[in-house]
């Protein structure tokens, strides 16, 4: 069986202090699920505190987002070598608040994916389609489309180091993405049929043994309630959890139901 990846995106919610405490949290809360791969992204001027914290635990230092460039003029942004030398072992790329929030393209995704790999942190890449594309029955060929050139030149070994997430925007709980109307978690066969269209995806494209060894994410409104519903779907081997994983009491428990279902 497939280890269990759980992630938790602070998103810009958790200033530093919050960080520091809720990560020590964290640790005593979660340091039992030693068969569960767990990482945190916190914001950036929290890494470094966190690195020291989350040493030599079971859990691992994520970055929300990277520039393409090791340096250079760009104002606002940050460096994958400098997420690098702050302990990051993974970083979030392509997520839906970046790709229609911020009009980051799938192009410009790929290029962060090869810089990620080159530096080597752990890409955790992000896919999903809008309602209107889903309502217009186009969810394949958007997922289709952002893996295609999301991957593009990414090696059968390269992308071993992978996590692909599958976050359907409607189900993001966030007004800049969905403004209006009912924010709601994917049905169990929403997420089953997509991420069996991800996993098949991945098999075309690298063979059956490397396409059937990458882990799949659901992401979008997970919780402690609804999280069991998607673990036990065969190509869901962990969640990508926001708002549920910013307080240890909200996010032990997500982590302990995949734990449960790894015995």
């Amino acid at each position: 069986m497939m280890k269990y990846v759980i992630g938790g995106n602070w998103k810009m919610k958790r200033g530093i202090q919050d960080s520091i405490d809720v990560a020590k949290e964290m640790v005593n809360e979660l340091e039992k699920y030693d068969n569960i791969e767990i990482f945190i992204a916190p914001s950036y001027t929290s890494l470094r505190d966190l690195a020291k914290i989350f040493e030599g635990t079971n859990i691992k230092l994520a970055a929300q987002n990277m520039h393409e460039k090791d340096k250079g003029s760009y104002t606002g942004e940050i460096s994958p070598v400098w997420l690098k030398d702050c302990g990051c072992e993974y970083v979030i790329l392509g997520h839906s608040e970046r790709r229609r929030v911020y009009n980051e393209s799938s192009e410009r995704i790929n290029e962060k994916v090869l810089k990620a790999l080159e530096i080597g942190l752990k890409p955790v890449l992000c896919v999903g389609e809008s309602a209107e594309e889903r309502n217009n029955g186009q969810a394949e060929e958007i997922n289709g489309t952002q893996l295609e050139v999301s991957l593009k030149e990414v090696s059968s070994e390269q992308i071993q180091n992978f996590v692909i997430a599958y976050e359907p925007v409607w189900a993001i709980n966030s007004r800049a993405l969905n403004p209006v109307g009912e924010i709601r978690a994917a049905t169990r066969k929403e997420a089953e049929e997509m991420h069996n269209f991800i996993r098949n995806w991945l098999v075309n494209q690298y063979g059956d043994e490397i396409g059937n060894s990458i882990p799949l994410q659901y992401g979008g409104s997970v919780d402690k309630d609804n999280c069991k519903k998607f673990f036990t779907v065969d190509n869901i081997n962990g969640g990508l959890v926001g708002t549920a994983s910013i307080k240890a009491t909200d996010f032990e428990p997500i982590v302990g139901t995949a734990s449960e279902l790894m015995k």
